[in-house]
């Protein structure tokens, strides 16, 4: 087992019983992940989502009062590494090599932070449409959302006071401020999410609603000052045996089965695989 992580992984939800399994899965195949802490935040789920969470062993569960940016916040304060990566409960890793990409882009001091590409998942043409719209307004306007997987380094993002928790973009502006501290790199490696929205709420309805919060959100930047407050951080934990809870995890063994890889097994029933998938979740 090792001293201390190399790199924190932050991950807020609620009631997401039916997503974040396929995460967790995805970050069990990490190359790295024996030397990554993985931190969820539970903002009161009212499902069996902490039930879910249990069957990883090498996931250290906290709570928070609900709030995406309030659980972030809350999540680095748990948070035992120099680097940060905070994710989205219905992201998924398609490669393996997202850890190491992100300690050698820090390897610079130059650098303050940064995010992965955007892929939205089904072999659908509209959601095609949608991925690259994404990433080019990602490279040409810098405009990152948090479903892209941002990182960066604690110090820095203690610096800047967090995510603001009274900002509805909260991502964007957090990236914005990142980006004063340094350089911001988009990696080559994708970041996927889920389509339940635009399944749920339609296509069309869904990318006017995406668009319309950036747009909402550049006005404010244009025409109010800035009224939100560095957000008060808690005081991050010392490393230590006790507090260390699942920075340092020993190897998962995966099982094979005919739907894919299935989650490690544990002797409580609590662990045991959640029901079929409900509807999705509201729009965020």
């Amino acid at each position: 087992m090792i001293s201390a992580p190399r790199l924190s992984i932050i991950i807020p939800v609620r009631n997401e019983q039916h997503t974040i399994t396929s995460l967790l899965r995805s970050l069990a195949r990490q190359d790295m992940l024996s030397e990554t802490q993985v931190v969820v935040v539970d903002g009161r789920s009212e499902d069996a989502t902490r039930d879910v969470i249990s069957g990883f062993p090498f996931v250290r569960l906290v709570s928070s009062e609900p709030g995406r940016a309030r659980q972030m916040n809350a999540g680095a304060g748990h948070a035992l590494a120099p680097v940060l990566w905070f994710l989205h409960s219905d992201s998924t890793l398609s490669e393996r090599n997202c850890i190491n990409a992100i300690l050698g882009a820090l390897a610079d001091p130059a650098v303050a932070g940064g995010a992965f590409r955007f892929r939205l998942r089904g072999d659908d043409a509209y959601y095609r449409f949608v991925t690259a719209l994404v990433n080019l307004r990602s490279r040409l306007f810098h405009r990152h959302y948090g479903d892209q997987g941002i990182f960066t380094k604690a110090d820095v993002f203690r610096e800047i006071g967090g995510f603001l928790e009274d900002e509805p973009c909260e991502d964007l502006d957090f990236v914005l401020r990142l980006r004063q501290r340094g350089r911001f790199v988009l990696l080559d490696q994708a970041v996927e999410t889920s389509a339940r929205t635009w399944q749920k709420y339609g296509k069309w309805r869904t990318t006017m609603w995406h668009i319309g919060e950036w747009l909402r959100f550049e006005w404010r930047r244009l025409t109010s000052p800035r009224s939100a407050e560095p957000s008060q951080l808690p005081e991050p934990e010392m490393p230590s045996e006790t507090a260390r809870g699942g920075a340092a995890p020993e190897p998962v063994e995966l099982r094979e089965t005919g739907a894919g890889i299935a989650a490690p097994t544990l002797p409580s029933a609590s662990s045991a695989p959640p029901p079929p998938p409900a509807a999705p979740a509201p729009m965020p």
